[in-house]
């Protein structure tokens, strides 16, 4: 594939991985902004008895609010992959087969999302049944809760692919600035994003795709990174440098002279000098 068919799949394919990143994002803001299990999430990590019969109250709520996030984290993979394709494409420095991280840590995360809510509908119930909520049953929810299988796979698969989206992120990033494909701002932006997801979850993420989906998209509002149009890497000039300047088309060889084909106008004919005149018009005279 030469760099003009490169580009012009990127156009096609980064207009439908823009928008799915998109519309990844807009899934993954709703629950919190419906407050779709609010009383539940809103309790203490540690509080196990109070979130059971939160959780028992609320759970048609919370079942709808874990699908849509997961098919929001499912769909962030679309513009991670395709940015980091696009950076694999410009330079052989890049590790291809990191890309599978772009796809392996939404799939972990949403599967982890759906064995959350199968975990605590396993116990809530019957926990509530026999105990109810209070201080003296929390620790007996706590065993009920952390003895569920779903609850183990879910913590393991929750690990997992927090640390595969961090990687990928800010792999993704680094590389992507390196080929031209990411501004300094944005570039960098992108590697805080990525080590921040351990700390802010996935608002960190939600924001790196939001940033990236328009430039990959062809939606963004100034003019993108000459590497996208190229289909070769142009790295970001570093502080103090200028910008590598695109060379000057050749004009039009038919509006001019131009008999040593080089496409520039041929040089005018040297003519002969006034003072050399005047000097030829006195020898005529004398003679």
């Amino acid at each position: 594939m030469n760099r003009k068919q490169l580009v012009e799949r990127e156009k096609s394919l980064g207009r439908i991985a823009g928008i799915i990143g998109i519309a990844g994002v807009l899934m993954t803001l709703v629950p919190p902004i419906a407050g779709l299990g609010s009383d539940f999430n809103k309790l203490a990590q540690d509080a196990y008895a109070d979130r059971l019969v939160a959780f028992d109250a609320a759970r048609d709520d919370l079942l709808l609010s874990q699908i849509i996030q997961a098919v929001g984290l499912l769909l962030f993979a679309a513009p991670l992959t395709f940015l980091f394709r696009a950076a694999a494409d410009r330079s052989d420095q890049v590790r291809r087969a990191l890309i599978g991280l772009c796809v392996i840590g939404p799939v972990c995360l949403a599967v982890s999302l759906i064995l959350y809510f199968v975990a605590y509908d396993n116990v809530a119930s019957s926990f509530i049944d026999n105990f109810g909520a209070g201080t003296d049953a929390n620790e007996a929810a706590k065993d009920a809760l952390t003895g569920e299988s779903a609850y183990s796979i879910f913590g393991g698969l929750q690990i997992a692919g927090l640390l595969a989206l961090v990687v990928a992120v800010v792999y993704t990033s680094l590389q992507a600035m390196r080929v031209g494909l990411l501004t300094r701002f944005v570039g960098t932006l992108g590697m805080a994003l990525g080590a921040g997801f351990v700390f802010i979850g996935p608002l960190s993420l939600a924001i790196f795709v939001l940033v990236v989906s328009p430039l990959i998209a062809g939606f963004w509002p100034g003019p993108r990174p000459p590497a996208w149009d190229t289909g070769e890497a142009i790295p970001w000039p570093k502080a103090g440098e200028t910008p590598p300047q695109e060379p000057e088309q050749l004009a039009d060889p038919d509006e001019f002279e131009d008999e040593d084909g080089d496409g520039l106008p041929d040089a005018a004919p040297e003519r002969p000098a006034r003072r050399d005149n005047k000097k030829k018009r006195k020898r005529k005279q004398r003679g």
